[in-house]
């Protein structure tokens, strides 16, 4: 049986001829900003500032820095969020902190900062390749949503799946109108014998 090639979602010769250059820009300066903030980060490790949170203040603004270059303002935010909860965690349930609580409230109330930040920053929408990419794969999740309820009566129907598992391709529920799989092989079988014979 012939395969069919994979189609593209998309064109890629649709794309403006600038497109590799825009994002080879936008991934140096992504990556400048994370080096940028890793040098910060690196830097507050060895400052010893007459007030005593002044390293933990300096690391959680190079950490903030890394993070949200490289991954953007909602995504950064929500992953700097889980580093220094972590961080936060540590230093209160292993004790590490005991003496400095500044230091103990830095990372906590940061924690929380960026969890809210993460939670109201506007998403960036997807454009260009990655928009057509979504478009079309949302495009074929409901024309298949639509093919399973116009041809088995809906998830659930009378010769559909399992209630609790409509869509679920290995749930259905025979029919009656198609013989077990263990008939077929034996009648397969039988034909190929008397052609041999």
């Amino acid at each position: 049986m012939a395969q069919v090639p994979p189609q593209m979602p998309f064109d890629l010769s649709k794309l403006p001829p600038d497109a590799m250059s825009l994002m080879k820009k936008e991934m140096q300066r992504r990556f400048s900003l994370f080096l940028v903030g890793a040098v910060v980060t690196i830097v507050g490790l060895f400052l010893n500032g007459p007030p005593p949170y002044l390293p933990t203040l300096v690391m959680v603004g190079g950490g903030a820095v890394a993070i949200l270059g490289l991954f953007g303002l909602a995504r950064g935010s929500g992953c700097f969020a889980i580093v220094l909860f972590f961080f936060w965690l540590g230093a209160v349930a292993c004790g590490v902190s005991r003496g400095s609580d500044p230091t103990v409230y830095i990372l906590g109330l940061g924690a929380l900062g960026f969890a809210l930040l993460a939670q109201f920053a506007p998403k960036p929408k997807a454009t260009g390749p990655l928009a057509n990419l979504q478009a079309a794969m949302q495009a074929m999740q409901q024309a298949q949503q639509a093919a399973q309820q116009q041809g088995r009566g809906g998830p659930g129907g009378p010769a559909g799946g399992s209630p609790g598992f409509g869509s679920f391709p290995f749930a259905q529920v025979s029919d009656g109108k198609q013989r077990p799989a263990r008939d077929r092989v034996i009648d397969v079988n039988a034909e190929e014998t008397k052609k041999k014979k």
